[in-house]
């Protein structure tokens, strides 16, 4: 049996890139930060390429841990090499909207093919096969970096990976609902009606004071647009998402406090959830403000507060890819959070030039650009779980025997991505 290093020790390289802008037609070369397994790997047979999204600390994940071990440690004298291709290694002056134009999928998929090809000159691995690897944006890279790139890939394993830019992602919220129906009938009936007294509630300003505290609102309610209401809607939306995570506090937790009438009206069910989940995160209000939040997102400065990457993946969204989690179908059981918010969050954000055509047009030429569900490759395995949202933008049947699909009812993107038999089929790819 080979050896797998320990993904737990890594060390840094640091390899210079070209950083180019296509429609700028502006070249610069910066410097980015990577990360491989020590040296000493011998004659390695497989090589991996870890693309991740919006992760500081995925190298030290205990969930990467378990996967690298299952999955390759029957891989004779493996080198795993982890390549943070997004914010970490981002290295500008600033995050402005004028800086932000060198972020973009296609230069990240440059970045993963130089890395690729320097690091196997500098270390003589020019004959050995490399494999891209991700989950969630990660996946889409890994992806895509198979189908533009196959001669420096032999293959691609992804995990809840979008591969289909959509503007208004409404399917999202969707899945909400149908994992809340499929624990109780009863739950998306009365998660909706508690949302529509909430809403009713926001309408009339004699209700503000009651929802400040039996929402624990971090500040006074001040609602002087709808974009006010909708970022609030979208604050309490959030947490329901978070019930998914296999914690304490989960959707059995929820279904079962929002179906049980002895607590009250729905509103009254949901506002104790709210006190719940907020006490069991140690929390000790609710953001309530949208100015505040568009202050945040607004800044530029390459400050600590902007490793979160909410900035950046905005602005991804807001040209390449939409990914805007609406409430505009009625298949769902939430409100106030139309898709025409989503689109004044990019103007407010980041310039009155970023309109609903320019954001259309973008999600539109990455589709056109990247093949989006009419993928045309080969060598591909496609992971996702049904209790995963994404899932709706990603692949969950075989295209081809040379592109399988690896659906999981009832699980989530991390669980998705444990080994299974079918996974196995890596080794022959």
């Amino acid at each position: 049996m080979g050896s797998v290093f320990n993904p737990w020790k890594w060390k840094d390289i640091f390899l210079a890139y070209l950083l180019t802008n296509c429609s700028l037609h502006e070249v610069k070369e910066i410097e980015r930060s990577l990360q491989s397994t020590p040296e000493g790997y011998g004659k390695a047979n497989l090589m991996l390429s870890w693309t991740w999204y919006k992760c500081s600390t995925c190298f030290q994940n205990i969930h990467f841990h378990f996967i690298v071990k299952m999955m390759l440690s029957s891989i004779f004298s493996t080198l795993i090499i982890a390549t943070n291709s997004m914010y970490l290694s981002f290295n500008y002056r600033d995050l402005s909207t004028a800086s932000l134009r060198y972020l973009s999928s296609r230069q990240a998929l440059a970045d993963i093919a130089n890395f690729r090809t320097e690091i196997a000159r500098k270390r003589g691995l020019t004959k050995n096969k490399w494999v891209t690897f991700g989950g969630s944006y990660g996946g889409s890279l890994a992806v895509w970096s198979r189908i533009k790139h196959p001669n420096l890939f032999a293959a691609a394993v992804s995990s809840s990976a979008p591969i289909q830019a959509k503007l208004n992602f409404y399917e999202y919220n969707e899945v909400i609902g149908k994992i809340l129906s499929a624990h109780n009938s009863e739950c998306p009936k009365a998660v909706k009606e508690a949302f529509a007294i909430l809403v009713h509630m926001l309408k009339r300003r004699k209700y503000y004071s009651k929802l400040e505290t039996e929402f624990m609102l971090c500040e006074p309610i001040k609602i002087n647009s709808p974009k006010d209401t909708a970022f609030l809607m979208i604050n309490m939306i959030r947490l329901i998402d978070l019930f998914g995570e296999p914690e304490e506090i989960n959707i059995d937790n929820l279904c079962d406090n929002m179906t049980d009438a002895s607590l009250g009206s729905p509103y009254d069910r949901f506002t104790k959830i709210i006190h719940l989940f907020l006490k069991s995160k140690h929390v000790d209000c609710l953001s309530a403000s949208y100015s505040d939040e568009l202050a945040e997102l607004s800044n530029s400065s390459l400050g600590y507060l902007r490793i979160k990457y909410e900035r950046q993946w905005l602005y991804q969204c807001c040209t390449e890819f939409g990914f805007f989690m609406t409430t505009d179908s009625k298949n769902q059981p939430f409100s106030g959070t139309p898709l025409r918010y989503f689109l004044q969050l990019c103007s407010d954000v980041f310039g009155p030039e970023f309109s609903r055509d320019l954001v259309a047009r973008g999600v539109k030429t990455s589709n056109r650009y990247y093949g989006g569900f009419n993928v045309n490759g080969s060598k591909i395995i496609f992971s996702n779980g049904s209790n995963d949202p994404w899932h709706r933008l990603g692949i969950t049947k075989d295209i081809s025997e040379d592109l399988p699909a690896v659906f999981i009812k009832g699980n989530t993107v991390l669980n998705s991505q444990r080994p299974t038999n079918r996974m196995k089929s890596i080794h022959a790819l």
